[in-house]
């Protein structure tokens, strides 16, 4: 008997045998296969046209970005000047510290308290050998007696004197005690 080649063999030979049966079986097999990847081409062409919508969309997105980087370029330079700024006041303010440092060692310490409380004690002792209230009555008298003008001027004077001392008073005390 002979051998009746099976579908697939007659699909890989060329031989028809002299009749074309085999090629439209052959034909009829590559058709249902085109067929088949018709619907596997549309599945491809489907997914390429949602990729084009993709595309699309990450251009709008890329597009957003873009605007918001430029905003963000605008902020840093705004952010920019205020650190300026900031350098420009911290570089104030040091120099105000550095100027209160100054002014805070000038200030007086425990040991120069102690000096003037033992000075303003020795003041309390000079006080005591001041005249008295009725010797400065007796001086009232004398300056109740002078001219009006005259008066004006003693008190004047008077004022202009105890002003002074108290301007002085570190070069009084410095005569006093000979610090």
């Amino acid at each position: 008997m002979a051998h009746k080649p099976t579908r697939l063999e007659s699909l890989k030979s060329a031989d028809g045998g002299g009749t074309f049966e085999d090629m439209e079986h052959r034909v009829a097999f590559l058709e249902k296969s085109f067929g088949k990847m018709d619907g596997k081409l549309d599945v491809i062409l489907n997914g390429i046209a949602g990729l084009k919508e993709d595309v699309s969309i990450l251009k709008g997105d890329i597009s957003g970005l873009k605007g918001d980087v430029s905003g963000l370029k605008g902020d840093v330079s705004g952010l920019k000047v205020d650190v300026s700024s900031l350098r420009v006041d911290v570089t104030g303010l040091k120099e105000g510290v550095a100027y209160l440092k100054g002014k805070v060692e000038t200030l007086p310490t425990v040991e120069s308290f102690a000096a003037l409380t033992q000075s303003l004690g020795q003041l309390t002792g000079h006080v005591h050998t001041l005249p008295s209230a009725a010797a400065f009555g007796e001086l009232r008298g004398r300056v109740d007696g002078l001219p009006t003008t005259a008066k004006l001027a003693s008190l004047l004077a008077i004022a202009v004197g105890v002003i002074a001392i108290i301007n002085k008073w570190p070069g009084v005390i410095d005569a006093i005690f000979g610090w």
